[in-house]
C-alpha cells in the first residue's frame, strides 16, 4: 500500500505567505491598469476637450471675418469693432446657431467663445486684430489674426499678370520682378527674367511645353538658373478684381478726400460730376504735374501725357489713353532694381521710398489701357492686327468653354455655369469677371479716339470748337511709363520705335499686346506687395483694386484666456 503524507504547518505557512504576496502583486498590477486606463481615458477626454474648444475658436474667428467682410465701411471707428460673445453678456452675440444649441446643453461642456475685434497696433487703416478664445469643460484655446478690409487683390504682386495666356517674345526684354499668368506662358528668344515665373497651365517655347524641371528653360535669369525655385506650373488662377461697379471706389474716393490737380488746380475732388463730359484730358509738366493724392474716380475715358506725382489711384471707366511718355516727377530710383536685391536690401529700398514719400501712382481702368497713337497706321499694325496676338484676334468670351481660355478643345462647348445671379448654358465665360460676356474687340467702337469720343472729354484740346486730331497728341516714338497700370480688358501699347522701353511699377491685365522696337524692361514696385518690408502688416493704402472682401494677412494660436483677451 501507499501512505500520504501531510504537510507540516510551516509549509502550510509558506503557502499563504506566497498567495498573500501575489494576490497583492495582482492588485496592485490591476489598480496600476486601472488608473492608467483612467489616466489615459481622461488624457484623451482632454485632448478631445482641447481639440473642440480650438475648432469652436477657429468657427468663431471665420464668423468674425464674414462680420468684417459684410460691413460697408471698414476704418478706425468701423461699426464692427468691439466684443462679442455667445452668451451675449456684456457683448455683442456671436451669432453661430450651433455654438448657441451646445452652449444650452450642459451635456456637451461648451461653455462659451468671446471674440474681441480691434484696430490693429501698427495702425494700418482697414487692417484688424481679431482675437478668439473658446472653452470646452475646462480647456481653453486662443487664437489671433491680422485680418484686412478690401485688401488689394493678389494680382498686385507682380510686375506682369495676364489673365489669359502670357507671352514674352524677344531676347531684348527684361523683366525685375514676379511674373504670373492665369494660363499658359509662353517664351520666345531667350528673354532675361529675374524673378519668379508662375502659370496655371503650361510654360512654353514657341506654343511647345517645356518641363521646367528638365533645367532647359526658354529664358535667361534668376529664373533661368533656377527653374526648380522660380518656375512654377499649374498653380491656381487668382481673382481679378470686378470693375463693373465703380461705387464702391466712388464712396472710397469721397469718403478720403481724395484729389486730382494740375499744377495748383485742383481739377476733381473725389469724383468728376460733368455728366455731359465724364472723360478728362491730363497734360503734366514737371512745373505744373498731373498729382494724385488718394482715390479719385473718373467715370469717362481719360488721356494722360507726361509727368505725375503724389500717392493715389486714378480709377477710369472708360478707356486710359497714354499718349506719351508718362513719369513720375520724385520717384524712387530703380537704377539698381529692387527686385533683384536681396531681401534686406529690398525692405531698406521700399523703406527708404516710402520714409522719402516718393511717388506712387496707380490706374484702375474699367476699359483698356492703349499706349501710342491708336489712329496710327503702326499702331494698327502691331496692336490690332499683328497674326495672333493683335487684338482683332481677342477679346471674345461667348465661345470660350469651361476653361476660359481661346484654342483649347472645349471651345464653343455649352456647360451649366451661373454668370451674375443667372444659371445659363452656353460656351461663354466671363474671362475678365466685370459681370458681362464681351465680344470681340471694335477698332471704331472701342479702340480709335473718334470726334464723339473726344468730345465727353472735358479739357480735350480743341481746334474751331472742333476736337484736335489725336495724331496730333499722342506719339507712338514713347519710351517711359511709370506707375501701376491695371484693366479688366487689354493693355495694348505701341512704343519705344527707337531706344528702349522702361516700365516702372506693373502691369495687370486680360489681353496684352505691348510692342517695341529695340528693347524693354519692367522694374517691379515692391511698395505694392501684399507682403513686402520688414513688417508685413504694414502697406502702402493705394486704395488698389480689390478681388476679397477680407483676408486674412496672419493667424497664431497664444497662451489661452478665457474671457475677453486683454482684459484679465
Amino acid at each position: 500500500m501507499k501512505t500520504f503524507q501531510s504537510p507540516g504547518s510551516s509549509e502550510q505557512g509558506s503557502i499563504l505567505v506566497a498567495a498573500v504576496i501575489f494576490s497583492g502583486i495582482l492588485g496592485i498590477g490591476v489598480a496600476g491598469m486601472m488608473n492608467l486606463n483612467i489616466y489615459r481615458t481622461r488624457a484623451e477626454n482632454a485632448r478631445w476637450n482641447s481639440n473642440q474648444a480650438y475648432y469652436h475658436a477657429e468657427n468663431a474667428l471665420d464668423w468674425a471675418g464674414q462680420v468684417i467682410a459684410d460691413a460697408t465701411v471698414g476704418g478706425t471707428n468701423a461699426p464692427f469693432l468691439g466684443k462679442y460673445s455667445i452668451s451675449g453678456t456684456n457683448s455683442g452675440t456671436v451669432a453661430i446657431p450651433y455654438l448657441q444649441t451646445i452652449a444650452s446643453d450642459p451635456a456637451t461642456g461648451f461653455k462659451n467663445a468671446w471674440v474681441k475685434v480691434a484696430n490693429h497696433p501698427s495702425g494700418v487703416p482697414n487692417l484688424y486684430q481679431v482675437t478668439v478664445s473658446a472653452e470646452v469643460m475646462d480647456n481653453v484655446r486662443t487664437v489671433q489674426a491680422t485680418i484686412q478690409k478690401n485688401p488689394p487683390s493678389l494680382v498686385f504682386d507682380y510686375e506682369y499678370f495676364l489673365n489669359n495666356w502670357g507671352w514674352w517674345w524677344g531676347s531684348s526684354i527684361t523683366g525685375d520682378g514676379d511674373n504670373r499668368a492665369n494660363w499658359d506662358f509662353d517664351f520666345r528668344d531667350n528673354p532675361m527674367v529675374n524673378g519668379s515665373v508662375l502659370a496655371n497651365g503650361m510654360i512654353c517655347s514657341a506654343g511647345v511645353q517645356v518641363d521646367p524641371l528638365s533645367g532647359h528653360v526658354p529664358f535667361a535669369g534668376l529664373a533661368g538658373t533656377d527653374p526648380i525655385d522660380c518656375v512654377h506650373t499649374g498653380t491656381p488662377r487668382l481673382q481679378m478684381p470686378n470693375l463693373l461697379d465703380f461705387e464702391y471706389y466712388k464712396t472710397k474716393a469721397i469718403s478720403a478726400g481724395g484729389k486730382l490737380s494740375v499744377g495748383g488746380s485742383v481739377i476733381v475732388s473725389g469724383f468728376q460730376t460733368n455728366a455731359a463730359k465724364p472723360g478728362l484730358y491730363l497734360l503734366g509738366t514737371p512745373a505744373a504735374p498731373i498729382r494724385i493724392q488718394g482715390p479719385v474716380v473718373i467715370p469717362g475715358d481719360v488721356v494722360i501725357r507726361g509727368t505725375i506725382t503724389g500717392t493715389g489711384t486714378l480709377y477710369v471707366g472708360g478707356n486710359l489713353y497714354v499718349a506719351g511718355n508718362v513719369t513720375y516727377l520724385n520717384g524712387p530710383d530703380f537704377s539698381t532694381p529692387p527686385a533683384t536685391l536681396p531681401r534686406s536690401q529690398t525692405d531698406q529700398w521700399v523703406q527708404n521710398a516710402v520714409s522719402a514719400n516718393k511717388d506712387l501712382v496707380a490706374f484702375g481702368v474699367r476699359g483698356s489701357i492703349f499706349g501710342g497713337d491708336v489712329g496710327s497706321s503702326d499702331f494698327q499694325t502691331y496692336c490690332w492686327s499683328y497674326p495672333g496676338v493683335g487684338l482683332s484676334y481677342l477679346g471674345d468670351e461667348s465661345s470660350l468653354g469651361q476653361d476660359g481660355i481661346r484654342g483649347t478643345p472645349d471651345d464653343g462647348i455649352a456647360y451649366t455655369h451661373t454668370l451674375g445671379s443667372t444659371v445659363v448654358n452656353n460656351a461663354s465665360y466671363d474671362a475678365d469677371g466685370d459681370g458681362v460676356i464681351d465680344h470681340a474687340y471694335n477698332l471704331s467702337n472701342d479702340i480709335l479716339m473718334t470726334a464723339a469720343r473726344a468730345g465727353a472729354i472735358l479739357n480735350y484740346p480743341v481746334s474751331s470748337g472742333v476736337p484736335v486730331n489725336y495724331n496730333t497728341l499722342a506719339t507712338c516714338a514713347y519710351n517711359r511709363m511709370d506707375g501701376i497700370y491695371y484693366c479688366n480688358h487689354a493693355a495694348a501699347c505701341r512704343m519705344a520705335m527707337s531706344g528702349q522701353a522702361v516700365w516702372n511699377g506693373a502691369v495687370i491685365c486680360r489681353d496684352e499686346c505691348i510692342i517695341f522696337n529695340n528693347s524693354l524692361k519692367f522694374n517691379y514696385d515692391p511698395r505694392i506687395h501684399s507682403r513686402y518690408s520688414n513688417d508685413p502688416n504694414r502697406v502702402v493704402d493705394l486704395g488698389l483694386p480689390i478681388a476679397n472682401l477680407v483676408r486674412i494677412q496672419q493667424i497664431d494660436e497664444i497662451p489661452p484666456v478665457a474671457g475677453f483677451y486683454g482684459e484679465q
